[in-house]
């Protein structure tokens, strides 16, 4: 188990710096390099070729690279993102890539998005029309497709570019936006607060800049933009594991050179204050905190294992406490109605309506035929069938899992999850920490990491296929759950964000 403990704190790691990332692209300007462009009748042809080199804690983990283009009436912005970390000596490579496709007045036409963090990339294809949008996503030649009303007043990024020329940098301007980006979140916007600061100098390349400070907040989270007087980037900084996370503008040179991915894994556990016995504790009161009271902490959500109370800005009283596995196994076969429709259906990155993911869940499900049973059967079988923990692996689907039979914590989750509803069984997933006796030569810790729940009669219930788990113990601490309908890796880890590496806990009462 303490191989398997290691590598569930270093995925988040990778889930919650993809996010950070990501947040990053649609608040930002990106006007070219020292030049004033006309947003009303741009040149035809490439008018912006940027490069930054993306550091944390004053080292290089990758860069990107941004181009904005005319074609006719139509703006194509393309965003890229190279990363790449280093987990126990081995190299993760994270690529994203994204492009939009705007009218002049920033009306979306259509989109991309590339997700490269595991052996099958995944990719969303988009357009918007009459009001609607529409998704699109192909894995292993199977094409899925999902259609919302698109969110009134929302912009991509050539129009959140256009709405920041309009409102203008004079000190003291803010207002809001509605970002459509579906690395978050495929049916929704997400609101942007801007707000322009004072002028102040910052140093790039040993020199002394004139710039203007931005403020963007997203979700709880704040990002800090400086810029030229002309909207042109100068450096973007972001929270991570309580460290700054810096992209800074560079020369495609600078960007491209080569460089020593660093290690960062071991600042994301939390010491916990006593030993637990997990097989035997049957309830746990925490107090969780917030070392930056800067930041907000995620409000945690109610489960049928864990109840928070006494919230406050920067903590919360938890209590979790083990299920009656007992009684949950006499649940009788239910018939779920359309409140569980999001549950039950395919996306992304739960697709459960790939023929080899069903064939699977069928070989899992065995002869169970009541709930409990079933979902038992099932986190038996992903605990068992996923034999390599690879980690190189930085996030798969369900249908990638399912063919390659590899990964960590959050491939196990989705797997599951996907077998269930191949099983008509109404399943979400989980991110949160769980304790952990040993870690990395350290000992007696809580880790971040991702589990499943199954909806037995009434009640969600937890399964933890990476710890061996069907009954989970009480150190299970949840911070989000959700159906991932719609979602990417930048939504399931938002909640992370502003949590790893900031993180304190406290130990109440055990019994």
């Amino acid at each position: 188990m303490i191989k398997m403990n290691a590598y569930r704190a270093r995925r988040a790691f990778t889930l919650a710096l993809t996010a950070t990332l990501l947040a990053s692209l649609p608040a930002r300007a990106e006007s070219a390099k020292d030049a004033k462009v006309n947003y009303d009748d741009p040149p035809q042809g490439v008018f912006v070729d940027d490069w930054m080199v993306v550091s944390l804690q004053d080292n290089k983990i990758g860069f990107a690279h941004s181009q904005i283009a005319r074609e006719g009436d139509i703006i194509e912005t393309t965003n890229l993102m190279s990363l790449v970390l280093r987990r126990a000596g081995q190299k993760v490579p994270i690529t994203m890539l994204q492009t939009t496709r705007e009218t002049l007045a920033g009306v979306p036409v259509s989109f991309t998005s590339q997700l490269d963090a595991s052996a099958q990339t995944m990719e969303k294809l988009g357009r918007v029309e009459n009001g609607r949008v529409t998704v699109r996503s192909d894995q292993f030649g199977m094409e899925s497709k999902n259609e919302y009303d698109y969110p009134v007043g929302a912009v991509m990024s050539w129009g959140a570019l256009r709405l920041q020329h309009d409102k203008g940098y004079e000190t003291g301007t803010k207002y809001s936006v509605q970002i459509y980006e579906p690395t978050f979140s495929e049916s929704s916007a997400v609101p942007v607060e801007m707000a322009v600061g004072e002028k102040e100098q910052i140093e790039i390349d040993g020199e002394k800049v004139d710039a203007i400070k931005t403020t963007q907040v997203m979700m709880g989270m704040t990002n800090i933009t400086w810029i030229d007087g002309e909207g042109n980037v100068l450096r973007t900084q972001l929270p991570m594991m309580g460290m700054p996370m810096v992209m800074t503008r560079s020369t495609r040179e600078q960007a491209m050179a080569e460089f020593q991915s660093p290690e960062f894994f071991m600042p994301t556990t939390i010491p916990s204050p006593r030993k637990i016995d997990r097989a035997n504790t049957q309830q746990i009161e925490f107090v969780l905190s917030l070392k930056d009271d800067t930041v907000d902490l995620p409000k945690l959500p109610t489960t049928a294992m864990q109840t928070p109370s006494d919230e406050k800005p920067g903590s919360v009283h938890l209590t979790v406490k083990r299920l009656d596995h007992a009684a949950l196994a006499k649940t009788p076969p239910t018939k779920y109605g359309k409140d569980m429709s999001e549950f039950l259906a395919p996306n992304a990155l739960i697709n459960s309506d790939d023929p080899a993911v069903q064939a699977m869940a069928k070989e899992a499900k065995g002869d169970a035929t009541t709930p409990y049973a079933i979902a038992d059967n099932l986190r038996r079988y992903v605990t068992d069938v996923i034999k390599e923990k690879n980690l190189t692996v930085g996030f798969a689907s369900a249908s990638e899992v399912c063919r390659n039979k590899e990964g960590d914590c959050s491939e196990h989750a989705v797997l599951l999850a996907a077998l269930g509803r191949a099983c008509g069984l109404p399943s979400q997933v989980v991110t949160g920490l769980v304790y952990v006796p040993i870690f990395g030569g350290d000992e007696d810790i809580f880790g971040f990491h991702m589990w499943t729940q199954f909806r037995i009669g009434d009640t969600w219930v937890d399964f933890d296929a990476a710890q061996r788990e069907s009954d989970c113990n009480a150190t299970h601490i949840a911070l989000s759950v959700g159906s991932l309908e719609g979602a990417g890796l930048g939504q399931i880890a938002l909640n992370l964000v502003n949590v790893i590496g900031n993180l304190k806990i406290d130990i109440v009462d055990m019994k």
